[in-house]
């Protein structure tokens, strides 16, 4: 394999077009396009979606970027061992994020704290576009690539989704088989506004027959709907813990996974501030 390739791979996650790898890298396009092919072609996996609005990460792209994100983490911690860079991660990081992740973050936080007491995550939960249009966003994490100028793709992750129902619920409607068979079953739903980004395999059969009962965009919402009996819900994995007053009924194996992207404003994502507050996320969603 020709590692420069990776460097160009990188290029284009983050500028999200050839043209945008082509500037940066001081390359022509007609080069950069060749040289993901040759990547494509020595690894026998098709990275990009080639769509109008640039260049999208398939499930096989994600997965390069997540280990290579390692390597670029650690090869970036040893140049600042080799400079002695002595500046201290403290100041504030202002970060957006889909609620549920940011329950993930807050319940990490302890861990940063330790390592960096004067570092301050601001985090701004729930619509990941209402967030973007804050002003200096230096870290945005989100289901879909939006507009949004000075941020490049830092790295892409994955988080389970199941369906879940109270022991109530169960003993009124039983348990339901599969996805794509909620006949006689009340499902509580994402808002309409959400319903795109939902897991793949839940977009493409989930809910199927099923009687909706309640719609919204917080999970938080939903999942007290399903505690109190309302209905099925489907939820993030890592927000439903043990005492929660759910059962779940069928796990990310069947559910599906969503898969998030993490991004970093270009112009900051070497200070010390934003780089310590990028390892902690990617450490909370590798975890």
């Amino acid at each position: 394999m020709d590692w420069d390739n990776l460097r160009i791979f990188l290029a284009v996650t983050q500028a999200g077009s050839l043209a945008g790898a082509a500037r940066r890298l001081r390359l022509s396009q007609a080069t950069v396009w060749r040289r993901i092919g040759a990547l494509e072609r020595s690894l026998a996996a098709r990275l990009f979606e080639r769509l109008p609005s640039g260049y999208v990460l398939t499930a096989a792209g994600a997965s390069l970027l997540r280990g290579l994100d390692g390597i670029e983490r650690a090869v970036d911690g040893a140049c600042r061992q080799l400079t002695h860079a002595t500046e201290a991660a403290e100041g504030e990081v202002r970060v957006t994020a889909p609620e549920f992740v940011g329950l993930m973050i807050a319940e990490a936080l302890p861990a940063l704290a330790k390592r960096h007491p004067r570092l301050v995550i601001e985090l701004l939960a729930g619509s990941p576009a209402a967030a973007l249009m804050a002003r200096d966003v230096d870290i945005a994490v989100r289901a879909e690539r939006l507009p949004a100028a000075g941020l490049a793709l830092e790295a892409a992750f994955s988080v389970g989704f199941g369906l879940y129902a109270s022991a109530a619920y169960l003993r009124r409607h039983g348990s339901p088989a599969a996805i794509d068979d909620l006949s006689g079953h009340r499902l509580i739903a994402f808002d309409h506004s959400m319903a795109h980004v939902a897991p793949k395999a839940w977009q493409q059969s989930g809910g199927r027959n099923a009687t909706i009962v309640f719609r919204s965009s917080s999970p938080h919402a939903r999942l007290a709907a399903a505690r109190a009996g309302l209905g099925l819900a489907m939820l993030p994995e890592p927000m439903v813990r043990k005492g929660a007053g759910l059962r779940r009924v069928l796990s990310s194996d069947a559910v599906g996974r969503l898969e998030l992207m993490m991004f970093v404003s270009a112009d900051l994502r070497r200070e010390p501030r934003v780089t310590a507050a990028r390892d902690f996320l990617a450490g909370v969603f590798s975890g």
